[in-house]
């Protein structure tokens, strides 16, 4: 193992310097600011990158070398020892990034309070709603200071509508779903076809599948369009796909699944905007999974811009603590938002999208989260009091 210091001028660049080097093969072990930036000291298995331009070495008391590293015992390290090994290791590194991400997030917030010291109160609304500290510090500007804390907050709710986009849910025409694995592309697109069906158009929708890398996604879509009586297809490769769309060419509606593609896959993600070119007038819509950490969300948004986006679905709202950096995420990106799946009930759980919608539920999560801190901090306080208590008398 190697230990190695990565440098940027914020967190963020650091960041994605690690994340282009290294992937998932680091943890973080550290992070503090230095003069001309932040500085990043992360742990990586093997010799990692030699000489590279944002990355230098720094030598730790007591570390083996590589070379005296046995690779006998490295072969006989078994096939489970390692795979547990990964996960172990992604496991931190997840924990380290999102760590390093809130501690940088409070040193905004700090950073914007000291800035604007009257607008204290819509800034405390925008953290409590996990909004990103930027926005944040833009919004609470156009919010007049003197009015009560009521007003603000339906000012920053009115705000927050008026910058969320919103489109119309489509009828006709083609639908591809892409987004990353487990954003759940698949239920999505059964919603969607059950909501078509229940306007009486059976015979006007039909379903592709693209995704031959799990047979149980295929297997998954099979199973709905024979529970809706749905015709459902599958193509190999884009010019099979080009091919059934020909094909349904008197259906009205048609519905695209894709295979999941994890934001680092830059392969499949070449392979996927070379399928969407090949099939044109259509719809792409990213399904994004509401209960990620806005970075992640970031992430995602970034390595999927290589396609034509038309608009977001979010998912997994029913899983999401606050929703702030997802919608922090789509002004950002001005990305507008089509649907909404809140649930894993098909058919339900889905609706149009709506800006006031997301920003009502935005509030409501930030009521109840709060809720949790303060019965987590009493129910410490009372463990501590109790503890103290048996101290004393013993």
């Amino acid at each position: 193992m190697r230990f190695v210091t990565y440098f940027g001028t914020d967190s963020s660049q650091a960041m994605r310097r690690v994340s282009e080097e290294l992937g998932d093969e680091a943890s973080i072990l550290s992070c503090r600011r230095v003069e001309g930036g932040v500085e990043l000291i992360v742990s990586v298995e093997g010799d990692g990158p030699q000489n590279t331009s944002s990355a230098a070495f720094k030598a730790v008391p007591g570390q083996k070398p590589a070379s005296q590293v046995s690779p006998r015992a490295s072969r006989l390290e078994t096939a489970a020892s390692q795979s547990h090994d990964l996960l172990q290791l992604k496991r931190g590194l997840h924990e380290s990034r999102s760590t390093l991400e809130r501690g940088m997030k409070e040193q905004h917030w700090l950073i914007e309070s000291a800035k604007n010291p009257s607008q204290g109160i819509a800034l405390q609304i925008c953290d409590a709603l996990d909004i990103d500290p930027r926005l944040a510090a833009a919004l609470a500007n156009k919010i007049p200071a003197g009015e009560p804390s009521e007003v603000q907050r339906e000012m920053l709710r009115s705000l927050l509508r008026r910058q969320l986009k919103v489109l119309p849910t489509p009828r006709e025409g083609v639908t591809a779903l892409v987004g990353p694995p487990g954003a759940g592309k698949t239920s999505t697109i059964a919603k969607i076809a059950a909501e078509f069906i229940r306007t009486g158009r059976r015979d006007d929708i039909a379903l592709i599948t693209t995704d031959n890398t799990r047979i149980a996604a295929q297997e998954q879509l099979r199973v709905y369009g024979d529970i809706f009586q749905i015709p459902v297809h599958a193509a190999n490769s884009a010019h099979e796909a080009a091919r059934l769309l020909e094909i349904l060419g008197s259906k009205q509606y048609v519905l695209l699944d894709t295979a999941g593609i994890g934001f680092r896959d830059h392969e499949g993600l070449d392979n996927l905007d070379s399928l969407i070119a090949s099939l044109p007038d259509l719809d792409v819509f990213l399904t994004l999974p509401a209960d990620r950490e806005a970075y992640v969300l970031d992430e995602i948004i970034e390595a999927y811009s290589q396609l034509p986006i038309t608009g977001v679905i979010a998912t997994h709202l029913d899983e999401a603590v606050r929703i702030g950096g997802l919608i922090s995420m789509l002004i950002k990106r001005r990305l507008p938002s089509v649907w909404l799946s809140d649930g894993a009930k098909v058919p339900g759980d889905l609706k149009a999208a709506s800006a006031a919608d997301l920003v009502n539920r935005a509030f409501l999560l930030a009521r109840e989260f709060k809720k949790r801190q303060r019965s987590s901090a009493l129910e410490r306080s009372n463990k501590t009091t109790a503890h103290n208590i048996r101290g004393h008398r013993a």
